[in-house]
Parts: C-alpha cells; sequence; structure tokens
C-alpha cells in the first residue's frame, strides 16, 4: 500500500469516531469554511440550486456548510454504507435532515438525482472518471498538493476549467470548476 493511503485511511477513521459528536464535527470542520465559502461564490451556489455533494464520508462538512449558508438543496452520496449510516445519523442530529439527503451512491455511476452542480471530495477517485460522468454540469473538484497526487488517485484531466480558487490547506491547495 502507498504510505500515503494512510493519511486517507486515518482521516476516515478518525470522521467515522466524530459522526457521534456534532460540537467535535463543527470544530473539526471549521478550517473548510473558508474553502467553500470560496468555492460557492466561483460556482455561484444559491438558494435555487440543487447540490450534489459526492464522497461525503461520515463527516459531511461540505453538504453542511453549503445548505447552511446557502439553503441550497443537498444531495450527499458515499459509496461506502457505512459512511452513509453515519452521515445520516449526523445530519439528523444537526436538524438538517430537511436540506440534507444523504445517499448510497458512485460518482463513476449515473447517479439517480437532478443537480445543478456537484462538488467532488478531495479523495474521489478516479477524477477523470467521475468528472467525465458529471459533465456537463458544473462539477468543482479538489486538487492535491503535488507532493500528494498518488495519494489522492489525481490522474489525466483532459477538460479545461472554467476557474480556480487556490486554498492554504495541508492536503489541497485549489479547486476547479467544470461544466
Amino acid at each position: 500500500m502507498n504510505e500515503n493511503k494512510y493519511i486517507q485511511r486515518f482521516t476516515c477513521a478518525l470522521e467515522k469516531f466524530l459522526h457521534k459528536h456534532p460540537s467535535l464535527f463543527r470544530l473539526y470542520s471549521l478550517p473548510y469554511s473558508r474553502v467553500l465559502r470560496r468555492e460557492i461564490s466561483l460556482a455561484g451556489i444559491s438558494s435555487k440550486d440543487t447540490v450534489l455533494n459526492v464522497g461525503c464520508g461520515s463527516l459531511p462538512f461540505t453538504a453542511v456548510y453549503i445548505a447552511e449558508s446557502t439553503g441550497a438543496k443537498v444531495y450527499a452520496v458515499d459509496n461506502d454504507p457505512k459512511a452513509v449510516k453515519y452521515a445520516t445519523d449526523l445530519v439528523d442530529k444537526l436538524g438538517l435532515s430537511g436540506s440534507i439527503k444523504v445517499l448510497e451512491a458512485d460518482g463513476k455511476e449515473t447517479v439517480p438525482i437532478e443537480f445543478d452542480i456537484a462538488v467532488l471530495a478531495l479523495h474521489v477517485e478516479p477524477k477523470s472518471e467521475v468528472l467525465k460522468n458529471l459533465l456537463p454540469k458544473k462539477v468543482m473538484m479538489r486538487i492535491p498538493r503535488k507532493s500528494l497526487e498518488t495519494s489522492y488517485g489525481l490522474d489525466s484531466i483532459p477538460y479545461t476549467p472554467l476557474g480556480q480558487v487556490d486554498h492554504m490547506m495541508p492536503t489541497f491547495d485549489r479547486s476547479l470548476l467544470y461544466g
């Protein structure tokens, strides 16, 4: 196993623990609020949109932040049944089940909902295949730092982005908008 895959395994285990504690969830997701504000602005997400969050994991902070800050309807999907259960439990604990629906789905396959924009988590793989499946809709994708590209499966993406925002996160340094 690639040694950098341990980052993903550790993060996944930590998130499965934190789903039981909404206050810890808020603390853990705090660094992402600036990232999400910038992504929302770039994509122009509003209350009129339906957003698909691909790879929501056990802690769907992207879905929660988008729903709370824009009023958009959000579908959070993950292909891990345990993550879907934990994310559903957390969304219920936060009182957001009217705004966020959590589903088991894989971004590489047909997603069973209509959406205006998709936001892909950093760990979604293979990125080019998921992107191709979701286009021509708008798709926001986080890009790993150069040193972590192999850890997060950054493959060749044959599309030109419509825009970009830069970030100061430890694992990713920008988000690209396609569509």
